[in-house]
């Protein structure tokens, strides 16, 4: 599996868990401020095209199903790892972490590329 860097799998996972719960939040969205929705909803989509590019490139650079393994991987663990992560600090601060969680994330994954 040379062709899989596991930083990747890594750094993708916890990218998706702050996507994920940025756009749960919309979702649920309760709040008196409209500001708070908005950036609420331009992070989740940003994220969104982020991950997707992110896909879209290590499939080129490396090979065409790559991505597919890191998308699997990344969601199978990453579930285990929301349970616990959820239940410690709970969903809204998982959301609002993603404000830099997710392109902190975004960088080191596209930084792990073997280019």
């Amino acid at each position: 599996m040379e062709f899989i860097s596991w930083s990747s799998v890594l750094f993708y996972m916890f990218f998706g868990i702050f996507v994920y719960y940025q756009q749960l939040h919309v979702r649920d969205f309760q709040g008196a401020s409209q500001l708070l929705y908005l950036l609420l909803t331009l992070s989740a989509f940003a994220g969104m095209l982020t991950g997707l590019a992110y896909l879209l490139v290590y499939g080129w650079v490396v090979v065409w199903w790559a991505p597919v393994l890191i998308f699997l991987i990344s969601v199978i663990v990453g579930i285990m790892v929301v349970v616990l992560l959820e239940s410690i600090v709970g969903k809204h601060a998982l959301s609002l972490l993603g404000f830099v969680g997710w392109p902190l994330c975004a960088y080191w994954m596209f930084q792990s590329i073997p280019f």
